[in-house]
């Protein structure tokens, strides 16, 4: 066979493989939407849909953590935005314009490496089958494996089928990438909602002539869930993007996170992010944003309830949850779905925007009893909406703050049509997972009628009261602290008792008394010790709330300061026992020319070997200005990995939002100096300098002129020299990071003053 017949040949085959893997795009491209789905489009997405309809470029940006970088485990295909779930939700929404696929105008070096391996492939290949059609001398040589190339011997990487056609079609007859929609991916594995901010700078939305995105993609919410990051943080981080994106006139689509799935754990873990997804929704709500669920594109699919008893429902449920996390037999993946499952997502979230949510014919609604500071009652009610009889299972997931007690079984019953049901569920207070919502506990189930399973949210009010506090980072603070609290009455009777205020050690008394549905002010008072002489605060505020028939009890975490200031010797503390005997300490100095770090940390028993690591040092600055100081933002960390040996030790790349997401530059490496020593006692020494030229928006000042305080922390993670790998109980921080390791309201007040104000910077969580 000639090299050109089989070129030919192989073409076709990639074109059969194309309409094997992705069914769905060569319907779409041989059908059209619906009048229907094309005013639903039109609505949600009018700019994009216009260019569409014209087959013109369509420029999309996409930011997000590893799910939309499509991160797979080592030994799968990997980052090729193609294939994650915007790829596909492209690919088929493109599908019905006779659109050429889906491209990633900057692709992984993941992609790239096995792209050049491809291309010398196939050229050795033509060279070979050239001589052997001269000489005929041997076998005819193999054409490469074009759906897989081995990086090395454990790593196959494939290649997306749109890839493979270009490569076996010649230059002259190359598909034009103006009629692919193009996607610029900044998505980053690892990133929580906070990272958004530091996505969409520059590289998201370049000054003209380049252009810029018709449409973004915001995908966050399963590693927040993962570090129960608090969900006021998660709202706050979300709508800042929606508005830097709405300002440049992108169009968006929020996207709530996916489902986890833990088989040792699995209601818990599949549970997990569905608080997040209830807030992208709403979010997308109230800023007018097209909205998909890949959580629920996961799990819902056509129910068997008919061969199933109430307690089977859950089993069968998960069944295909199985299979989308499911990998080889020695890879294990709790976060990431599969290939496969990827391309269900994708799809069928592109069904929510052309269709909109698939109508559900039980309502689930109810509120949360809290009858005691260890037990609530999930009180709920099912109503059937159809005009036929349903059967129903109920399985609870998760509930924020509660969890269902041991041992409660899932519900089964009948629903006439037109007819609700009532039912009680018990809960007791959960050990771990992300905090309540001020007036609200976030419920989760998987509902299971005659026909579908899916999963079925809802935001359960407390009753009969509720407490809503503020969250957030207070600077500046002495004498008496004042949290404002607002009390609400949640039940259709009129309610009064006394609120108690436990805090250091005291308590104080507000009376109260509540119409039904009213809401007045509660002022709590917290008066702060004096911080001259008091090193930290890491303390709990409690409110109890004294009915006739119960007492209720609120509580919040309260982490405090006193202001830092340069050439005073500070404690580091253990995140795990804060109020241990401090054992490392950090001094602060800082000159015209930038500030200066000197770390001293306790000998190790035993010393690691030379090509080991004794540490990581992560520092963060807020260099943003005095205005912005403080308040919810991105605060990257300046990263040096600690060698046993001593001398300089080289930072990791420096991220252009290291100093907060207002920064968007790239910095001299002689900007920053970290060295490493160790005394004849065995205890090391860490000085870590940063060039004051780098912190440009900071109005820096050393004499009170002008702005003097920056938001500042610092965690040093040693690992254990036996494995090599972070000790927890080794690990120091100067400020424990109440809402998430990159938000600013989790760094602490640095004075450069010798005598700093005697005020407190409190993180109340």
């Amino acid at each position: 066979m000639s090299p050109s017949r089989f070129v030919r040949r192989a073409l076709a085959g990639a074109l059969l493989l194309l309409t094997a893997l992705t069914p769905s795009m060569a319907l779409a491209a041989a059908a059209r939407l619906t009048p229907a789905q094309e005013s639903n489009l039109r609505k949600i997405l009018p700019k994009t849909f216009a260019k569409l309809e014209k087959r013109e470029p369509v420029q999309v940006l996409s930011i997000g953590d590893s799910i939309s970088t499509f991160y797979q485990p080592p030994g799968f295909p990997r980052y090729d935005s193609a294939m994650a779930w915007q790829g596909r939700l492209l690919n088929f929404l493109g599908g019905y314009y006779f659109y050429h696929g889906v491209v990633d105008v900057d692709p992984h070096r993941e992609i790239t490496s096995s792209q050049k391996e491809a291309t010398a492939a196939w050229t050795r290949f033509s060279a070979e089958s050239d001589l052997w059609q001269r000489t005929k001398k041997g076998e005819a040589p193999q054409a490469p494996d074009a759906l897989r190339f081995l990086a090395d011997q454990t790593s196959p990487v494939t290649m997306s089928v749109p890839e493979l056609i270009r490569r076996g079609v010649p230059t002259g007859q190359q598909i034009v990438q103006g009629t692919a929609i193009q996607i610029h991916n900044l998505a980053r594995d690892g990133s929580q909602a906070a990272q958004a901010l530091e996505a969409l700078g520059p590289d998201a939305f370049p000054p003209p002539p380049a252009a810029s995105p018709d449409l973004v993609t915001i995908c966050y919410g399963v590693n927040d869930a993962a570090g129960s990051l608090p969900p006021d943080a998660f709202r706050a981080f979300l709508e800042e993007a929606v508005t830097l994106c709405q300002s440049r006139k992108a169009e968006i689509i929020l996207a709530a996170p996916p489902l986890s799935f833990d088989p040792a754990d699995a209601r818990a873990s599949l549970g997990r992010t569905r608080p997040y997804a209830q807030i992208v929704k709403e979010v997308a709500t109230a800023r007018g944003t097209a909205f998909v669920d890949l959580g629920a594109a996961l799990l819902e699919a056509p129910s068997d309830l008919a061969s199933l008893t109430a307690p089977d429902a859950f089993a069968a449920a998960i069944v295909p949850l199985a299979r989308a996390f499911s990998y080889r037999s020695d890879v294990a993946d709790t976060l990431h779905p599969n290939a496969n499952a990827t391309l269900h997502m994708g799809e069928r979230a592109a069904r929510q925007l052309l269709n909109g949510p698939t109508e559900t014919t039980i309502q689930l609604t109810g509120a949360i009893d809290i009858t005691s500071a260890t037990g609530a009652t999930a009180q709920l009610r099912l109503f059937n909406a159809s005009t036929s009889p349903r059967t129903v299972v109920l399985s609870p997931l998760s509930f924020t703050g509660w969890q269902i007690k041991p041992g409660t079984p899932d519900i089964s019953l009948n629903l006439a049509p037109g007819k609700a049901r009532r039912l009680s569920l018990p809960l007791i207070p959960a050990a771990t997972g992300p905090s309540p919502d001020a007036n609200l506990i976030r419920a989760s189930f998987i509902l299971t009628d005659d026909d579908l399973q899916q999963i079925a949210d809802a935001a359960l009010p407390t009753v009969p009261l509720s407490l809503a506090w503020p969250t957030g980072r207070y600077d500046g603070l002495s004498g008496d602290f004042l949290l404002p609290a607002t009390l609400t009455n949640q039940s259709p009777n009129p309610v009064q008792g006394i609120a108690r205020l436990h805090w250091l050690g005291k308590t104080s008394e507000i009376p109260f008394k509540l119409e039904p549905k009213a809401h007045i002010p509660l002022p709590l008072r917290l008066p702060l010790p004096d911080s001259a002489t008091t090193p930290r605060l890491q303390e709990t505020a409690r409110l109890e709330l004294q009915l006739p028939d119960r007492t209720l009890s609120f509580t919040h975490n309260i982490s405090g300061l006193p202001y830092l200031g340069i050439e005073k010797r500070l404690p580091l503390i253990s995140p795990d026992q804060p109020t241990a005997e401090p054992d490392s300490w950090v001094t602060p100095f800082a000159d015209a020319g930038g500030l200066y770090f000197i770390m001293d940390f306790p000998a190790t028993s035993s010393p690691g070997a030379a090509n080991t690591a004794w540490g990581i040092v992560d520092l963060q600055l807020d260099g943003r200005n005095a205005r912005e100081n403080g308040t919810p933002g991105f605060v990257d960390r300046l990263t040096a990995t600690i060698p046993w040996q001593d001398g300089p030790v080289a930072l990791r790349r420096i991220r252009p939002a290291v100093f907060g997401h207002t920064y968007h530059y790239d910095y001299h490496p002689d900007g920053f100096r970290v060295t490493a020593t160790t005394k004849a006692d065995g205890t090391r020494r860490i000085e870590f300098n940063v060039a004051r030229v780098n912190l440009i928006h900071h109005e820096w000042s050393l004499d009170g002129s002008g702005q003097n305080t920056l938001g500042c922390n610092l965690r040093v993670s040693r690992n254990d020299p036996a494995t090599n790998q972070p000790s927890p109980a080794a690990t120091r921080v100067i400020a424990l990071p109440g809402f998430g390791g990159t938000d600013a309201r989790s760094l602490t007040v640095l004075e450069l003053s010798r005598t700093p104000a005697h005020r407190w910077s409190l993180r109340v969580f």
